[in-house]
């Protein structure tokens, strides 16, 4: 009797088909695998090719599965999280897994975690942390690392998150524009030129609503995706941020950035937040590690 002749796709087809089938988005696939939008697109084909299947309907820029696709993607997605896991499981066995791979945001990484990593090193000679780049608001957890420091609300799908710091906002701006818009109080912030963050734009909602200044007029300004080009643009003058107190504490304490008014304000659902995958801390002696340390540093309390 003849053989059965095995269909076994290659791991990189079958990433390229879980995470465009996640995102349903090419290029949000590319950017999770490191790969450019057409290569994702060329193992998708050749996976559809070898199963002799359609798993994508394509209109445009527009991503929908299959019937086919979707039944496929419930049978081989935890699978393969399931050979990863044991892959790593494996290296951390042997002990050749002492480096731990870290996105994270770069305000965050310059303004609060450099300047506290050695001593985190000096504890824990034998880890490496390798640093990649940071994730973008609607990307999904790789598994290529270990942990990932993020800005948003905390919610992320697959992952942990703990709060580290940033839902304290205050008011700033530059000398110079002190001096071309006198800001005697919150009423005059309410009206001056604004500088916004693209995922916090409803601080300044936030802010107007507790100090009451919500009806008054308000003059928009520019909108950024990372707060260190927000606070380069207030030290320039620009306008007013409203910014993570922690992130602007050297500029203010420096002198290119002041507190016009005494004015901050908390704000829930947003902050930095250490993200990472529940198994991956219980299989990373080093990820455990750098967790505790991460909390200690900011104050909160280490549970888990």
């Amino acid at each position: 009797m003849p053989a059965l002749r095995h269909c076994y796709p290659n791991t990189a087809e079958l990433l390229a088909f879980v995470s465009a089938a996640r995102h349903l988005n090419f290029s949000r696939a590319a950017r999770e695998l490191g790969l450019t939008p057409s290569a994702v697109s060329r193992q998708i084909a050749a996976l559809e090719a070898l199963v002799a299947t359609p798993l994508f309907v394509r209109e445009g820029r527009n991503l929908t599965l299959t019937d086919a696709g979707r039944r496929y993607h419930e049978r081989v997605a935890e699978p393969l999280r399931e050979i990863g896991n044991a892959s790593l499981e494996l290296m951390t066995s042997r002990g050749e897994s002492d480096l731990l791979t870290i996105a994270s945001v770069p305000t965050f990484t310059t303004k609060w975690l450099i300047p506290r990593l050695p001593d985190f090193l000096a504890q824990t000679p034998g880890v490496t942390l390798s640093f990649s780049r940071h994730l973008s608001h609607g990307d999904a957890f790789p598994f290529s690392l270990d942990a990932a420091i993020r800005y948003g609300d905390g919610e992320w799908e697959g992952v942990v998150s703990d709060y580290l710091d940033g839902r304290s906002f205050v008011p700033v701006c530059s000398p110079s524009f002190v001096e071309r818009y006198p800001l005697a109080g919150v009423s005059d912030i309410a009206r001056a030129p604004r500088l916004v963050h693209s995922q916090a734009e409803d601080v300044w909602g936030t802010w107007a609503r507790r100090y009451d200044v919500a009806e008054q007029a308000q003059r928009t300004g520019p909108r950024f995706e990372q707060y260190s080009v927000l606070l380069q643009a207030a030290e320039a003058g620009m306008g007013i941020g409203l910014v993570p107190a922690f992130l602007a504490r050297e500029a203010i304490t420096a002198g290119r950035l002041v507190e016009p008014v005494d004015a901050g304000v908390d704000v829930p659902h947003h902050g930095h937040y250490l993200c990472y995958p529940r198994e991956r801390l219980q299989q990373r002696a080093a990820l455990r590690q750098f967790r505790m340390w991460m909390l200690a540093q900011a104050g909160q309390d280490v549970k888990g």
